[in-house]
C-alpha cells in the first residue's frame, strides 16, 4: 500500500529526525511508519549534502519531465491520426492495439 503524506509533514518529520529526535517518537506522533521516517531522514540528509545521493528537487524535475514527455507523445499520436483521417490516408493504429472504427 502507499500513502501520500504532506509534503510540509514530512518536510518537519526530517527536521525533528535530523535534530536527533527518535524515530519512534516521531512515527507515533505524526502516525506515520519508522520505516518511512528513517527513509525521509536519509533523504534529508542526502538533500542537504550530509551523505552521497541524488536531491529530491532532481528527482522531483525527472519524474515531471518523463510526464511531460508521456503527455506530449500521447498528442502527436492524436495529431497523426487526425491528419491522417483528414487527409484519407490509412490511420496510424494507436498504441495498445486499439482500432478505429471502419467507414
Amino acid at each position: 500500500m502507499h500513502f501520500e503524506y504532506p509534503t510540509e509533514n514530512r518536510r518537519v518529520a526530517s527536521q525533528r529526525l535530523i535534530a536527533g529526535e527518535p524515530v519512534t517518537s516521531v512515527a507515533s506522533g505524526l502516525s506515520v511508519n519508522p520505516a518511512t521516517l528513517y527513509r525521509w531522514k536519509k533523504q534529508a540528509l542526502i538533500d542537504e549534502g550530509l551523505l552521497p545521493g541524488v536531491k529530491s528537487v532532481e528527482t522531483d524535475e525527472l519524474a515531471k519531465a518523463q510526464r511531460t514527455i508521456r503527455e506530449l507523445q500521447a498528442e502527436l499520436e492524436l495529431v497523426k491520426t487526425a491528419s491522417a483521417l483528414f487527409n484519407g490516408e490509412e490511420p496510424v493504429s494507436p498504441k495498445g492495439g486499439s482500432r478505429l472504427p471502419e467507414h
